[in-house]
């Protein structure tokens, strides 16, 4: 046990260096076979974005047919990458969560993770933004609208917020995360039927997409509190991980409910008679994907577990997730100052002229993340002095801000949360 170790001791000294993503917390937690089996998957998801984002803004319309047996391929491979991330994302975050620990106002990652959750969302918007518009005094409606980084910020709030519920009604933390979990798709077809006009618009994108969001709350956080199930799994019997027999039963569950879910919904249906069944039966996507992350989760834990090297650009790939989706969406939709690959070749390639671009764009970022180090300790080299100047001060007129507008008996707990946000 020593030696093995020993023999892994550089992969984790190196994996403790990248911050961007939750894969951090687990090379210190959990065993490097998980690390790898987690950060792997989410290399795959993460690729698998950059290629169907490429492919999908730059491939010309009259190429985009659902029969061509290609097509269809890429396009049912493109539709895993949101569910494995919001799975895997719950799944990371809970196992670690309960790793701690400790009681709810001790636990590290609680902390962490309402830090990260609201961190997620400031980029959400961010990213969304036209600085010369911005700048100028032009706001738009989509600068609004809902994407993934939103939703799986709220979704850690979310899991946050089951945890501490768990804790308080004292209700298992399994049995919480399941309930909401079939209530988040369950709801789902409510969601869509209800009129959301009432609302300011930017709230009203996080319940419905009629105003331009990709993705909403609901149903996505299902995938993430599903996923924290599994977490939940793994933390009580972390070596199932390494056996046969658990990733087989998730091949197996994810057969069943791709394949089965319908016929268990009309089921449902019949007897209870909510309306809700039925439409999801029918129009059983949620339930179908939920299926197949199962399957490639199954096929990947039992894979990597019994490699005996894994590539270091896997792993690192797979832990700087954040970084490779801020990059990317700056780069293929121009966003910040107007000028990207969208603008360039929105939907004008060639089937084998987006192929090249598609490889070439995935290839890019793979090398960006190899020389990630040393491109960050050049940023910080020669990042002005005058950002980190205004950045101090900014954070010591928060303080005084808010220590000027609290109780003493408030002050001295909310000024040490404060700074767990800033510094």
């Amino acid at each position: 046990m020593r030696t093995f170790v020993t023999q892994f001791q550089p992969l984790l000294t190196r994996l403790r260096t990248h911050t961007a993503t939750d894969s951090v917390g687990i090379a210190q937690a959990v065993k490097p076979a998980r690390i790898q089996f987690i950060d792997v998957l989410r290399a795959f998801a993460i690729l698998m974005m950059l290629q169907g984002h490429f492919v999908d803004t730059t491939l010309a319309e009259q190429f985009r047919n659902p029969d061509h047996p290609v097509y269809s391929a890429w396009y049912f491979m493109r539709g895993l990458t949101a569910p494995i991330f919001f799975t895997t994302t719950g799944l990371v975050f809970v196992f670690l969560l309960l790793k701690d620990g400790r009681p709810l106002g001790e636990n590290v990652r609680v902390r962490k993770g309402i830090r990260r959750g609201f961190m997620l969302l400031f980029w959400g918007y961010f990213l969304k933004i036209n600085l010369f518009a911005v700048l100028s005094g032009r706001l738009y409606g989509w600068y609004f609208t809902v994407d993934v980084l939103h939703c799986i910020g709220i979704a850690l709030l979310i899991l946050i917020g089951v945890f501490a519920l768990s804790r308080k009604i004292r209700m298992p933390f399994w049995i919480l995360l399941s309930l909401l979990s079939f209530f988040a798709f369950f709801i789902d077809p409510t969601f869509k039927a209800a009129d959301w006009s009432a609302l300011p618009q930017p709230i009203a994108n996080l319940f419905t997409l009629d105003y331009g969001s990709v993705f909403t709350p609901v149903p996505w956080v299902g995938y993430t509190l599903f996923g924290g199930l599994m977490g939940y799994v793994l933390h009580v019997r972390p070596k199932l991980a390494f056996t046969h027999l658990f990733p087989l039963a998730l091949l197996v569950t994810g057969y069943l409910v791709s394949h089965y879910s319908s016929m268990a919904l009309i089921k449902l249906h019949q007897l209870s008679g909510w309306e809700n069944f039925k439409s999801l039966a029918y129009n059983n996507g949620l339930f179908w994907r939920l299926g197949h992350v199962f399957i490639v989760q199954g096929i990947f834990m039992w894979g990597i577990a019994r490699l005996r090297v894994v590539p270091m650009i896997w792993t690192k790939v797979g832990s700087e997730t954040l970084t490779i989706y801020c990059v990317h969406y700056v780069l293929l939709f121009g966003t910040w100052f107007g000028l990207g690959i969208a603008g360039l070749w929105a939907r004008s390639l060639s089937p084998w002229v987006c192929a090249l671009g598609a490889a070439s764009f995935v290839a890019a970022f793979v090398v960006l993340i190899a020389y990630i180090e040393p491109i960050r300790e050049w940023l910080y080299r020669t990042l002005p002095d005058w950002a980190h100047y205004r950045w101090r001060v900014a954070r010591v007129v928060v303080l005084r801000w808010v220590s000027r507008r609290l109780h003493a008996r408030q002050r001295l707990k909310t000024l040490s949360l404060v700074r767990s946000f800033l510094f």
